[in-house]
């Protein structure tokens, strides 16, 4: 008796279905994978005490090395991190195109210069811009005389970025405007957290965005001491 059976074909409905599957699938393991190496990346070690309240003070629980860096300033003269050793540094990564985030924290840190009082000269101050394209010496120098003469702004690099990005968690990327008909029309997403080092130039805090000013003052204070 002869089989005359043949391979039973899939019906085209449960074809797609299979292929629809397959596609799930596949696209999972991308969205994972992306998830996976694109996490945010931690500074450090930070320390909360649980029995206090959360005041957004992001200690380290051992004072890091970072690397020094040159950039140049608002009059176009190179300036390093390591020109500020003795003093402690309260630095921040942002744009002078931004709408929000920058401009408070800059009128924040005049507000915490002021409540420093005589302490302020022991702090120096930083706005280093991730806006190499558009914030040119004239502009960040523009941008300052909105805020306090007293804070120092530098113009980005993108090399000198990639040099030191680890050593802050640093992340800033391009937002083209939709519908932009030039390439300096965008917004840039960013770190918002200002970062603390000590007066060996070691990163020893940083604070979430939106911590008050009463906060910041009164944690830089008590690691200037007497």
């Amino acid at each position: 008796m002869s089989d005359n059976s043949t391979p039973q074909s899939i019906p085209a409905n449960n074809r797609l279905v299979l292929l629809g599957t397959l596609l799930v699938g596949i696209i999972s393991t991308f969205v994972v994978l992306y998830a996976l190496t694109n996490r945010p990346r931690n500074f450090g070690t930070p320390t909360v005490d649980l029995s206090q309240e959360y005041t957004g003070v992001q200690a380290l629980t051992t004072p890091r090395t970072v690397k020094d860096f040159t950039l140049v300033d608002e009059t176009n003269t190179p300036v390093s991190l390591s020109d500020f050793r003795g003093k402690m540094v309260l630095m921040f990564f942002g744009f002078t195109n931004c709408v929000d985030i920058c401009p408070i924290t800059m009128f924040q840190f005049k507000q915490v210069r002021e409540k420093l009082g005589a302490k302020a000269d022991e702090v120096a101050m930083l706005f280093i811009s991730v806006d190499p394209q558009r914030d040119t010496p004239s502009v960040i120098a523009d941008y300052m005389t909105r805020f306090d003469p007293a804070i120092t702004g530098l113009v980005g690099d993108t090399e000198v970025f990639d040099h030191i990005k680890d050593d802050y968690g640093l992340e800033y990327v391009l937002l083209p405007k939709e519908g932009s008909e030039t390439e300096t029309e965008y917004s840039i997403s960013h770190t918002p957290n200002p970062f603390l080092l000590d007066r060996e130039g070691r990163l020893v805090a940083s604070y979430a965005y939106g911590t008050t000013v009463d906060v910041v003052s009164e944690d830089i204070s008590q690691r200037l001491g007497a």
